[in-house]
């Protein structure tokens, strides 16, 4: 017999190798995407704790002298400044009032399937505010 199609030799060869790319970039993007999600919902996580951390420094004299419930905001930052290097992450933290501690924090997660392409890591970052809210005031009967 004679092959007719002769010209189309290889082709399915190609057609293979561009579908195991396309298939391998798309398994990229979904694992790798998905430690990018873990990853700022672990650093939002660590935010939101490290302040709250930091809003459990109060000013404890100012209390005692009768005055309004606000932080200490040198203690208050290094309380959440402690609580981040304990959980091993990086951030920043500042006091932004004597009632306010806003955390944020960065991370980084190395890919697995994305560094084929040349991305060898992707970056997450969350961030929270912890405020104090003072409880009601009791008038005596």
């Amino acid at each position: 017999m004679i092959g007719l199609h002769n010209g189309d030799r290889g082709s399915t060869t190609i057609f293979v190798a561009v579908a195991v790319i396309a298939v391998l970039l798309v398994a990229g993007l979904v694992i790798d995407g998905g430690a990018q999600l873990r990853a700022a919902q672990r650093a939002t996580s660590i935010a939101e704790e490290a302040a709250r951390a930091g809003n459990q420094a109060i000013d404890v004299s100012a209390v005692l002298q009768g005055g309004d419930v606000r932080i200490d905001t040198d203690a208050a930052v290094a309380a959440s400044n402690s609580y981040l290097r304990a959980a091993g992450a990086n951030g920043t933290v500042r006091a932004t009032s004597a009632t306010t501690v806003s955390v944020e924090v960065n991370e980084s997660v190395d890919t697995l399937l994305l560094s084929l392409i040349g991305i060898n890591s992707l970056s997450a970052s969350g961030s929270a505010t912890a405020r104090i809210v003072p409880g009601l005031a009791q008038e005596s009967p």
